[in-house]
Parts: structure tokens; C-alpha cells; sequence
């Protein structure tokens, strides 16, 4: 089977081009690198030594403080209208312990000021 056509399984994959049977160009940086065996450990290696930690810093920081209670106040609004949910859901212990569990510093908001952000 044509090994440009031959469906690679490796995500490294999505960092790299096949150039000949034995080559491949990594396409953030260019690098031409060897290919033995068909193994994708070069590949892998070069990624991770060269590349890995520009994503880490590129990818997006989670909200803290206000911003990140704010938005997962935001989000049991949204989950209580769209699934039809009580406002009691706010006082069920199961419910708070999964947000104790996700988000320790969470102080979760009674009925009232969940049942204001629903009328706004």
C-alpha cells in the first residue's frame, strides 16, 4: 500500500509530512528528520523536545477568582434552564460534593441568587 495513502494512526501525525519512505518534514519548524522503520520515536522525540512546551504556553489559562466562580455560576444556570433542573438542584448533597470535588474553593449560591440570574 502507497504509504502517503496509508492512514496513520499516531497523532504525532498531525505534526508532520511524509516525504519519502524514510523521511519526514515536521511542519511547525521545517525539520527534515529519518525515518527507520516506520517507527514515529524520532518524530516523537524531535515534538516533544522542540515543540510541545510552545503549546503549553499557548494554550488558554483558567479563569481564577471572581472570573472562574462567575462562570461556573454561569454554567448552573445554563444546566438547570436547558435540562429542566429544580433550583433546589443547588441544595442536593450529591450535587454539592461534585463541585466540592471539581472546584474546592467554590462557594455554591443558594436558590435565590440562582433563581435572579435565571430572571435576568
Amino acid at each position: 500500500m502507497d504509504q502517503s495513502r496509508k492512514r496513520k494512526f499516531s497523532p504525532v501525525w498531525d505534526h508532520f509530512d511524509l516525504i519519502t519512505e524514510n523521511k519526514v518534514k515536521c511542519r511547525i519548524c521545517s525539520q527534515e528528520l529519518s525515518r527507520i522503520n516506520r517507527s514515529t520515536s524520532t518524530m516523537l522525540r524531535h515534538y516533544r523536545a522542540r515543540h510541545e512546551k510552545e503549546e503549553q504556553v499557548n494554550s488558554p489559562v483558567i479563569n481564577t477568582g471572581a472570573s472562574r466562580k462567575q462562570a461556573i455560576d454561569e454554567a448552573i444556570v445554563n444546566m438547570i434552564i436547558k435540562d429542566c433542573q429544580p433550583l433546589s438542584l443547588v441544595e442536593d448533597e450529591g450535587f454539592k460534593e461534585l463541585l466540592q470535588l471539581l472546584e474546592p474553593s467554590y462557594v455554591l449560591p443558594s436558590r435565590q441568587p440562582i433563581k435572579t440570574m435565571i430572571n435576568r
